[in-house]
């Protein structure tokens, strides 16, 4: 009589017989390596790749699980988003992380670009908007100076706000919010 209710219920039994799948399989996988029934095929792998195959499942998932939207061009706020990236590309080494992140409050979202790279200098930090600008610590990196002015013109552009904070030798992390449509 109430077809709401038996979808919103036959959704739910699916939900819990794949859980039980993946609990089956996974009982089954534990018992084959408790035997020695598993034998190993070890290759040299690329890190990008393997971690890429590791999470792909998860990614789906998060992206369906509590998605995040922000008001913007998506084509340009990506070529903005990807420039501070490669900024942070070019000034970390072997071992320094790059790490991307996000929050969203009722009035603003903010994505965080943090890197654990070689930081800005004091007297660079209220320059590195400003086109060609290259800073002496940072001759040796790729880049004429036009990738973070490039961001801070697309972010603003959309009535956003390209923020950053760094220590020297600590690391960079660059802000990139807009307001929340109400």
């Amino acid at each position: 009589e109430n077809p709401e209710t038996v979808k919103e219920f036959s959704e739910k039994i699916g939900v819990s017989l794949k859980r039980m799948e993946e609990l089956i399989q996974s009982m089954l996988k534990i018992t084959r390596l408790d035997t020695g029934n598993i034998v190993f095929e070890k290759r040299n792998c690329p890190v990008t790749e393997l971690i890429s195959r590791s999470i792909s499942e998860l990614t789906d998932r998060a992206k369906t699980e509590n998605e995040q939207t922000v008001f913007c061009d998506l084509e340009w706020t990506s070529e903005a988003i990807g420039n501070i990236v490669k900024n942070a590309l070019d000034h970390t080494k072997q071992g320094d992380t790059i790490q991307i992140s996000w929050e969203r409050t009722p009035a603003i979202l903010r994505i965080f670009i943090a890197d654990s790279g070689s930081g800005i200098a004091p007297e660079d930090i209220h320059h590195i908007f400003k086109r060609f600008y290259r800073s002496k610590h940072s001759l040796e990196t790729p880049g004429i100076g036009l990738g973070l002015p490039l961001a801070k013109s697309i972010i603003t552009g959309q009535n956003g706000l390209l923020s950053v904070q760094s220590e020297l030798n600590e690391g960079t992390t660059f802000t990139v919010s807009f307001l929340t449509e109400s």
